[in-house]
């Protein structure tokens, strides 16, 4: 393990341990005011003088919020400074600043989605509560009932700088909406809510999971640095398949702990804790709302942990296409990017290539990211289009190789992210004779020649 990746563990497993404080505190101001110190400690300490981005991106944003309003689309204005801030915080060397650390770029990041999320919780409430006052406009609906809509008050200055250096996921994620920090604060039960054994349960997965990370980690091809150098072009092509699966297999390893431990962090503060009567789903919280019996109900209320999910490491593995191991990867994120992003752009058919844009833009502008994020559409669209031959006695074998076609074109895209440049992706592409392009184009081919006719019923 690198010196980073130690001071990360350190700086994880400290948090939990500050979840037990903030669990026991009763006073609102209390548990806000010691979530935000630890988290200015955290930033300080490992950005430095760095930490003047995040402070001007809160600054600049609490000026859009507080001056431009909800009614005047603050959260359009949120989104397009913040990510527009991004791209100078990552060219900013061009023009003389310092190059960004490894930890003040995974804070502006994570800084990024609760600014902008905040904005659309801000406008998606005044939308909410204005619809509540015209009587001659109908609630939201779903399956015929009143859609459950999250509500919150209008923060103040002050609490959107809490909600925006609270220590819980400021390093790691998961990402949380401001709802979900408003509930924990103001929990008055939380010393009673269970959370040493949804700790244990998370340990017993993250212990093997870290182990097997921290085995592979000893082979030097399961680092990116080697994949840039001559001696990997030097091995034949079935050995150069070889070592990039055992260089994502670890990055898979590292990444399903780190979340694991995050979430602990998030449990051991009852962060994102509700009753499961609530039917909290990753990302939103509660999607109904409580009985009134069980309010009242002097019997023990069962909680979950479902909104601060951020992995779900079994199902990404044994789920047999591409989609849905993406939906059980960096969940939380892919909850911001579904509801921010892809349900809110107006053209339709655009919204998935405009979604997988600005995935690609958050994580960083290094064409590696574009390269995987613009290829994964593609693999997609082939995965669809062979869906309908889904069926019969071809279900198993069509699963199986699903299987195969899932975790090879997931390591194919992701050298993207482990090379970065343009020419790098492209050479170790070009190596593979584009393997995963030929394949995800064979299978469109196949689906357009051999699909099944429809049968049209002659009317008589």
């Amino acid at each position: 393990m690198s010196p980073t990746e130690i001071i990360y563990v350190f700086v994880l497993l400290s948090s939990v341990g500050f979840g037990q404080v903030i669990k026991y505190v009763k006073s609102p101001i209390q548990k806000q005011l010691i979530s935000t110190c630890v988290g200015v400690v955290m930033v300080v300490g490992l950005c430095g003088w760095q930490t003047y981005h995040s402070v001007l991106s809160v600054a600049v944003t609490v000026a859009i919020i507080r001056g431009i309003g909800a009614n005047r689309k603050c959260h359009l204005w949120s989104f397009a400074f913040n990510f527009t801030y991004l791209l100078l915080f990552r060219l900013g060397y061009l023009i003389g600043l310092s190059v960004p650390t490894g930890f003040s770029n995974v804070v502006q990041l994570l800084l990024t989605l609760r600014l902008v999320g905040i904005s659309f919780e801000i406008k998606d409430s005044y939308t909410a509560k204005a619809r509540a006052r015209d009587a001659s406009i109908n609630h939201n609906q779903q399956n015929g009932k009143p859609r459950y809509e999250a509500i919150i008050q209008e923060p103040s200055i002050a609490d959107i700088c809490h909600y925006s250096y609270c220590y819980i996921g400021l390093f790691s994620g998961p990402y949380y909406t401001y709802k979900t920090y408003s509930d924990m604060l103001h929990c008055k039960n939380s010393h009673s809510i269970p959370t040493t054994w949804p700790i244990i349960e998370k340990l017993k997965m993250l212990v093997p999971l870290g182990a097997a990370y921290v085995a592979l980690s000893f082979f030097k091809c399961s680092s990116a640095p080697f994949f840039l150098s001559e001696e990997f072009y030097s091995h034949g092509y079935f050995q150069r398949i070889y070592f990039t699966v055992v260089l994502v297999t670890a990055y898979r390893l590292r990444m399903y702990a780190a979340w694991l431990l995050a979430e602990c962090v998030c449990i051991s503060a009852t962060l994102g804790a509700y009753p499961v009567s609530t039917k909290p789903k990753v990302g939103l919280g509660p999607s109904v709302e409580p009985a009134e019996d069980s309010k009242s109900s002097s019997e023990p209320v069962e909680y979950n942990y479902t909104t601060i999910q951020n992995i779900d490491w079994y199902h990404c593995e044994s789920t047999t296409d591409f989609r849905s191991a993406m939906r059980y990867w960096n969940m939380t994120v892919q909850w911001w990017l579904k509801n921010y992003v892809y349900i809110r752009f107006p053209y339709r058919s655009w919204s998935t290539f405009v979604t997988f844009l600005v995935s690609g833009y958050w994580h960083g502008i290094h064409p590696g990211y574009f390269l995987c994020f613009l290829t994964t559409p593609m693999i997609l669209i082939a995965e669809d289009s062979m869906r309908v031959f889904r069926r019969g006695d071809a279900i198993f074998w069509y699963d199986k190789v699903g299987w195969v076609m899932k975790c090879y074109t997931f390591q194919y895209v992701h050298m993207g992210f482990q090379l970065l440049g343009f020419w790098a992706t492209m050479r170790h592409w070009a190596s593979t004779y584009f393997l995963g392009h030929a394949l995800t184009g064979f299978f469109l081919v196949v689906s357009i020649i051999f699909r099944p006719r429809r049968t049209e019923k002659k009317v008589e």
